[in-house]
């Protein structure tokens, strides 16, 4: 399967604790024939977040539209269209959206790491 429309993928409600605001598309993952990775796609609406976390293994992201901030154990990144960022394995993070536009970014993961 190697092309898919967005508009055509299922858009899911994030309902991690202490998550607030946030869908999740899967574009391409196993079902699609990519075993080691999958690719997530997060639309964070005015006023959301994801929860403080951390987790072994590390995830990719690019910024698709809208911009928002990411912290990183403790610092702060300012991130917009265009950017791309690293969360490295066991680093405390978070995504927040202090804007008044949806920010949607890409979230690529290894499969161990899934959610």
């Amino acid at each position: 399967m190697p092309v898919r429309k967005y508009a055509e993928i299922e858009e899911i409600p994030v309902t991690m604790k202490e998550a607030l605001g946030i869908t999740k598309k899967v574009p391409i993952g196993k079902a699609e024939g990519w075993e080691g990775h999958t690719l997530r796609v997060f639309t964070i609406a005015p006023g959301g977040h994801t929860p403080r976390h951390r987790h072994d293994w590390e995830h990719v992201n690019c910024i698709m539209s809208g911009r928002g901030r990411l912290m990183i154990d403790g610092e702060e990144h300012e991130v917009m269209e265009k950017d791309f960022a690293l969360v490295p394995p066991n680093a405390l993070h978070q995504f927040r959206n202090p804007y008044d536009e949806d920010f949607e970014f890409i979230c690529i993961v290894p499969n161990r790491g899934e959610k």
